[in-house]
């Protein structure tokens, strides 16, 4: 924990810039900041003009609204990291709700450090399992081996790292803290603001699917370490995925695809090995439905 940081009674030199739509979750995610051991100076929210009436009961001290002539969470956010005045910057997602100590344990970890970005825990906010895209399960064992084969040849499972068809793997849980990974969830990410991005680098409209991994690479070419805090945790709201009609989650799973290939020219990929994954990983996401 940082003992130089200060209580929830002051604010601390920490800008949050949070993109969106002005959903019901804000509310409640703005309050679990406020309510940490470490209270953020200012937490911008950026949200398209065309919202901003959805935004104006945020009633907190440290809340400004940024309105933005554009629609798109990569787009919102850089206007954000624009705006942000403080030496370190949160980006959040605005269903994340970080734990009590979460944003100082996050600060903790990166003092002394220089060009590093540090990532949380992610924790199923219903469930309470630890969640990770991409991390060996205790079912499907023999399945699941040989999807990382497919995918990143015979390395296989790299925890962290990204593989040759571009597929992100995930980091398990344990042990807590991670260097040097090759990706971070963008949900939740604290940056030195000076190694912010500060353009809108996602190629397609409508929701950000594997910006997270576009905006990695973009962080590694600048010469930024990837860290986990394991001391540092949030949860997440996965039940929407849980629920998803058959539909939905087909249109979903399209358009996720169609990032991934488009993020495999960034990366210089297989394309043979993505296609197998999207088949494989689909009959993989089937089974374990059916499993459970």
């Amino acid at each position: 924990m940082c003992e130089t940081c200060s209580t929830k009674d002051s604010f601390y030199p920490v800008s949050v810039v949070i993109p969106t739509l002005g959903g019901e979750s804000l509310s409640q995610t703005i309050e679990q900041l406020n309510s940490g051991t470490l209270v953020p100076s200012e937490i911008l929210i950026c949200i398209p003009e065309e919202d901003a009436c959805r935004v104006d009961n945020l009633l907190f001290p440290n809340v400004m609204v940024v309105k933005t002539p554009c629609r798109g969470q990569v787009a919102q956010r850089a206007l954000g990291f624009q705006e942000a005045k403080a030496p370190l910057v949160l980006q959040l997602d605005d269903d994340v709700l970080v734990r009590e100590s979460c944003l100082q344990n996050m600060v903790g970890h990166m003092v002394g450090l220089v060009d590093v970005a540090v990532g949380p825990k992610l924790y199923d906010i219903e469930t309470q399992l630890h969640h990770s895209f991409l991390a060996p399960t205790t079912s499907l064992r023999w399945y699941e081996r040989f999807l990382f084969w497919v995918i990143n040849g015979p390395d296989g499972y790299k925890p962290g790292q990204i593989s040759g068809a571009g597929i992100n793997m995930g980091v398990p849980e344990k042990p807590d803290d991670w260097v040097d990974l090759g990706w971070l969830p963008g949900g939740c990410l604290l940056h030195q603001r000076e190694n912010l991005i500060l353009f809108d680098y996602y190629p397609f409209k409508g929701k950000a699917y594997a910006e997270d991994l576009f905006h990695s690479v973009l962080l590694r070419k600048k010469g930024v370490r990837l860290l986990r805090c394991g001391s540092a945790v949030c949860d997440v709201d996965s039940a929407s995925g849980r629920a998803m009609d058959p539909v939905t989650f087909f249109k979903m799973y399209v358009r996720s695809a169609k990032a991934m290939k488009r993020f495999l020219i960034e990366i210089d990929g297989s394309i043979l090995r993505l296609y197998l994954f999207l088949i494989l990983n689909l009959v993989r996401l089937v089974a374990r439905k059916m499993i459970a």
